[in-house]
């Protein structure tokens, strides 16, 4: 999905000013998909002016006015357009994954130091993802965060269940000159 479709998407839960809709897309999209929020701005003026999303000034005292965006109708059926022909592959991206493939030529704290890392990240992820599944109300947001719940717990799993082969199979260190120079 390109960024107005995700914004539109944003705006399917309901109004949102733009700082709301910026926390949503850092906080929750980011976790699912690549987003750049350096036009988000930009993105939902284009889509006031096709007429995809309305806004409402508000007025605040001692602070800049405030936009809060809505869809319009045609907002919506733009959206579930979107929804209903955007590509659903699940793809896997990750650069502790590639990093952990030259795991052979990493010295093991380097590659344990990795495995670490990853398994407290992935503790938070699983923090969070407990507390927003609590919080949810729709049935779609809970699956998706449960779904999201079990390939986080299976990656932790994993780890702990393979990790001290992998670390076994690396060197205990690598000559400076080699790490420096390859």
């Amino acid at each position: 999905m390109n960024t107005k479709e995700l914004l539109l998407s944003v705006l399917m839960g309901g109004p949102a000013t733009g700082y709301d809709i910026k926390k949503i897309m850092e906080n929750e999209v980011s976790t699912l998909l690549d987003v750049s929020l350096s036009n988000l701005y930009p993105a939902l003026n284009e889509l006031a002016a096709e007429g995809l999303v309305t806004f409402q000034k508000v007025e605040q005292d001692s602070r800049p006015n405030k936009k809060v965006y809505e869809l319009t109708e045609a907002g919506r059926a733009a959206c579930l357009k979107a929804l209903m022909s955007g590509d659903a592959r699940h793809r896997l991206r990750s650069e502790f994954i590639f990093i952990l493939s030259f795991a052979p030529f990493l010295p093991r704290w380097r590659v344990k130091e990795l495995l670490d890392q990853r398994l407290a990240d992935t503790n938070e992820v699983l923090r969070d993802l407990d507390r927003r599944e609590r919080e949810a109300v729709q049935m779609g947001q809970k699956f998706c965060l449960g779904f999201s719940q079990v390939m986080m717990e299976a990656q932790r799993d994993y780890i702990l269940k393979h990790g001290a082969e992998l670390l076994s199979s690396c060197p205990e260190d690598v000559p400076l000159a080699m790490a420096v120079h390859g």
